[in-house]
């Protein structure tokens, strides 16, 4: 299929194509782990896999729901063997900082905003798209397409675990949910709570909005105010606000949010807050200990203060980032999202998190624990789909690696190809525009891209293997 074949189906179906996102985008699909009932990641995610089921229905696809976890539309082979695209439509909670609301979408000068619009509804429903322009074409492959569509990505990928443990995996599978061109390893991912007693003196202590997010906003609740309210060093703290608020000093800390699997460029406001806090005479040595170990042990993303800091050369640097902090039943819980390159031993790095934590009163547990992800860039899988995104985007793109995690981790002879664009400038205030940030978008042209190499490589990958 030639280019001007695509442009074609794109002059004729680009509105709806655009419609289509959007009707995705304004079901507000976060995914909330339920006990139990019919839909296990909570009605936004059941609604928007029963509207993306739908759009494939009504193009002639076939659909399957698999018991509201996640679904699959299907364009029939005509042989033997799948090909999967693997993505998702659960998104993070909106947070704080939006200019227009996450979930009423529009278009501005070529971008297309509202919260899921890059991570990942956009790339789904392109995904979707690039079967449907093969479709019009009329060919036929010899592999079934699959594309699966998940509603807990954000949230563990327990969704991917109860489908393949149901679904045999295809043979050969990308994931439309990172950068051009193709991420070949991905760093294993360690997600870790610490908790301690709330320290004396500190009433609440909240920050953040997901574990995979750097916090962006944070507060305290101290529960005395002797005299004046203290001045905050704005050079040290510049997003540090202090108020009283009914009889207590409310301390707040606005950062900049970023995905934790690249978290460089953002401010972490947990820590903002928790060295402001430190710094001052109205808390108690000990419970200025309890908070040091934020603002001690995470004011870089390297690990370096707990001494597991690791360098994998081209696999990348170990990141640790502080997401979300809470208290509850009297303790303080600190969510911690770890990014490790393949070489790192994953047992002695969790020993030494656990032996520092110890030194200023906190304990530890797993929460999850994903290994890294690896595929030979020098596979024919790999060299194959880089060759296609060089010829649509310029041989300025390459195989990388990342820290992001994605459904690749889950499947074998699988690798995260696009749609974004490493370093691309978005529209908009510094810290807006990402895919965990306010005011979330895409580039429309990204995405017309996206769908001309999606296509190719559907037709390449269904001749080489």
């Amino acid at each position: 299929m030639d280019k001007q074949m695509i442009d074609r189906f794109l002059d004729v179906y680009r509105t709806e194509y655009l419609d289509d996102i959007m009707k995705l985008i304004r079901i507000r699909s976060v995914s909330v782990p339920s006990s139990g009932g019919k839909y296990p990641f909570g009605d936004g995610c059941a609604q928007v896999l029963d509207t993306a089921l739908s759009l494939g229905k009504e193009m002639g696809f076939a659909t399957e729901n698999h018991d509201y976890y996640c679904g699959s539309i299907l364009m029939p082979g005509t042989a033997v063997g799948e090909i999967g695209m693997f993505a998702h439509l659960d998104i993070v909670p909106e947070g704080e900082g939006w200019i227009q609301p996450p979930y009423i979408p529009y278009i501005k000068d070529g971008w297309l905003y509202g919260r899921g619009s890059s991570d990942n509804k956009g790339p789904a429903v392109t995904a979707l798209y690039a079967m449907r322009c093969l479709q019009k074409s009329g060919i036929r492959l010899r592999h079934t397409v699959r594309l699966f569509l998940g509603c807990s990505e954000e949230n563990g990928m327990s969704d991917i675990d109860y489908y393949l443990k149901r679904v045999p995996a295809p043979e050969y599978s990308f994931v439309p949910d990172a950068s051009f061109s193709v991420c070949y390893s991905e760093k294993g991912i360690l997600e870790l709570e610490f908790t301690s007693p709330l320290p004396a003196g500190v009433a609440d202590f909240t920050a953040g909005e997901a574990s995979n997010m750097v916090a962006g906003n944070a507060y305290a609740l101290v529960d005395t105010i002797q005299g004046e309210l203290p001045e905050v060093n704005k050079e040290r703290c510049p997003g540090v606000v202090v108020r009283e608020q009914d009889g207590m000093l409310r301390v707040e800390a606005a950062g900049k949010s970023a995905h934790a699997a690249f978290p460089e460029g953002s401010i972490n406001a947990s820590v903002m807050l928790a060295d402001y806090l430190c710094g001052h005479p109205f808390l108690t040595d000990k419970a200025k200990r309890t908070l040091a170990f934020l603002s001690e042990c995470f004011e870089n993303y390297y690990g370096e203060a707990l001494g597991i800091a690791y360098d994998g050369g081209p696999l990348g640097k170990l990141t640790i980032v502080a997401g979300m902090t809470r208290t509850e039943d009297g303790k303080i819980r600190q969510n911690v999202n770890i990014r490790y390159p393949a070489g790192v031993n994953a047992e002695k790095m969790m020993e030494r998190l656990n032996t520092a934590a110890a030194s200023y009163g906190w304990s530890m547990r797993t929460v999850r624990h994903e290994e890294p992800a690896y595929v030979s860039p020098d596979s024919p899988f790999v060299k194959t789909l880089d060759h296609i995104c060089k010829q649509r985007l310029g041989e300025a793109f390459g195989p990388y690696t990342m820290g992001g995690g994605t459904y690749a981790r889950k499947l074998p002879n699988a690798v995260a190809f696009g749609p974004s664009i490493k370093g691309q400038k978005k529209p908009g205030p510094d810290g807006h525009g990402g895919g965990h940030q306010p005011d979330e978008c895409v580039r429309i042209q990204g995405l017309e891209d996206a769908l001309h190499i999606y296509v190719q490589s559907l037709l390449a990958l269904d001749e080489i293997f």
